[in-house]
């Protein structure tokens, strides 16, 4: 499944936020040795003393109502990557010490560690209705597509893990969800395509693109930043050209029809980028567009716009941290009350006093107890680790809840009933996450924010 890339390293941090696939393999070890076990919930203590010293406990009439509810559950090898003792579960996440080599340096921190240790923390709770989780790291080079698609092929075919879970950019999902008919609980980067050619449950930490391009319009409109305006997209072909035809249409939905300015590929070319998208912007110019909507996940068309002298009003989409734009070369000033919408408060200068709430600081305290990374919620850390940290607790949290919810027999299909009825559950760092029936992306609409040169950081709005 080797892909080439015509990635421009200038758009290499899109997403910053993968022989032929096996069949079903429901009976994969019917063979196996099964173990059985009693099912019990993590949180669980033991109250053996408390019923000792209280006669009326050998009379639960629960226990009479439900006479198997003591029974024990039997644990099989259920499916492939599942045993009657483990869960393999593969991590996946960038290589930012080998991307800083390339000229792109974001300093994340371990971020591999980060993720390892939310899911060593499941372990340590007990693990899942008896079963450990089996963690097999992966971390690559995202302007490798052969090693993207040779990482694919380890994690399914070698590792045979039963789900994946991290960092997975773009049609990268595909790999694992298509081809192998692997689950995924991923950041971003999730739109109705890949959703509909997923064989196997796929859900997501952040937002959908076309829902957050509809969620982008909306604030906009209520703010009242389209009054009067000509409104342009500036897209990409090689950052992500499925976010910019999702920022169209969601103009289109509420009666804007928006001068159009999509990037095609330049085959890694970044003096042919630069050429290409300044047309664009002349042609902006000409045709009077006074708000732009920069409809990418990095920071190179903002960059582009600055050295050019193009002005107009900016609305970025989606939301892009301050470490971003400063990476990608952007000057602070030329964006000074550029608008976005925000599902959590990293990037903003509300972020300091997001330690503060008591789901983060656990989620601090996991990832710090079990790794060597220090998670700093300053508006300027010295590494820039703090939303990952989220999203790894985010997954993590995922990962938890719909596995137990899945059942003992763990199967691609008990995990997508899990997955749909996991309802309404807390996300440190997120206002608000769901997952249901036709709601595969768990983090909540965010809130509208400016970003203000003076201070470096995004500002909330209203």
């Amino acid at each position: 499944m080797q892909r080439v890339r015509p990635l421009l390293l200038a758009f290499v941090l899109a997403g910053l936020v993968a022989a032929g696939c096996s069949s079903d393999s429901d009976d994969a070890g019917a063979t196996a040795t099964e173990t059985t076990v009693a099912a019990s919930d993590p949180d669980d203590t033991d109250t053996s003393d408390a019923d000792d010293d209280d006669p009326a406990a050998d009379d639960d009439p629960a226990s009479e109502d439900d006479p198997g509810a003591d029974d024990p559950v039997e644990l099989t090898a259920s499916f492939r990557g599942v045993t009657e003792d483990v869960i393999k579960v593969g991590i996946v996440t960038i290589d930012f010490e080998r991307l800083a080599d390339l000229g792109v340096d974001q300093n994340r921190g371990d971020t591999a560690a980060t993720y390892a240790a939310t899911v060593q923390a499941i372990n340590d709770r007990g693990g899942i209705l008896g079963r450990q989780l089996e963690i097999i790291e992966e971390s690559y080079l995202p302007t490798d597509g052969a090693e993207i698609d040779a990482m694919c092929t380890r994690l399914t075919e070698d590792a045979e893990v039963f789900i994946v879970v991290g960092v997975i950019r773009l049609d990268d999902v595909l790999c694992y969800t298509e081809l192998h008919e692997t689950a995924v609980i991923s950041i971003n980067q999730m739109n109705q395509e890949r959703l509909e050619r997923a064989l196997a449950p796929y859900v997501t930490v952040q937002g959908r693109t076309d829902e957050r391009s509809a969620e982008l319009v909306e604030a906009m409109v209520e703010a009242g930043v389209f009054e009067g305006a000509t409104v342009g997209v500036l897209g990409f072909v090689d950052a992500d050209e499925d976010l910019y035809l999702d920022t169209v249409a969601a103009l289109r939905d509420v009666g804007i029809e928006p001068v159009e300015g999509l990037v095609a590929s330049t085959g890694g070319d970044v003096e042919a980028n630069r050429t290409a998208a300044g047309v664009v912007l002349e042609r902006f110019r000409t045709e009077g567009v006074t708000v732009t909507v920069h409809a990418s996940p990095t920071a190179g068309g903002l960059a582009i716009a600055g050295d050019l002298g193009y002005e107009s009003e900016w609305i970025q989409a989606p939301f892009i941290a301050p470490g971003i734009l400063d990476a990608g070369g952007v000057d602070s000033a030329y964006v000074d009350g550029m608008l976005s919408i925000a599902s959590t408060s990293v990037g903003t200068l509300d972020q300091p006093s997001l330690a503060d709430d008591p789901a983060v600081a656990e989620c601090i305290a996991t990832i710090e107890d079990r790794s060597d990374e220090v998670i700093d919620f300053a508006i300027e850390p010295e590494v820039d680790n703090a939303i990952t940290a989220l999203n790894a607790c985010g997954i993590a949290t995922i990962l938890e809840l719909a596995l137990t919810a899945a059942g003992p027999d763990l199967t691609n299909e008990s995990l997508a009933a899990a997955f749909a009825g996991l309802g309404d559950f807390t996300l440190a760092g997120y206002p608000s996450a769901s997952l249901g029936p036709g709601d595969f992306a768990a983090a909540g609409a965010g809130q509208l924010v400016s970003f203000s040169a003076a201070d470096g950081a995004w500002v909330v709005v209203g």
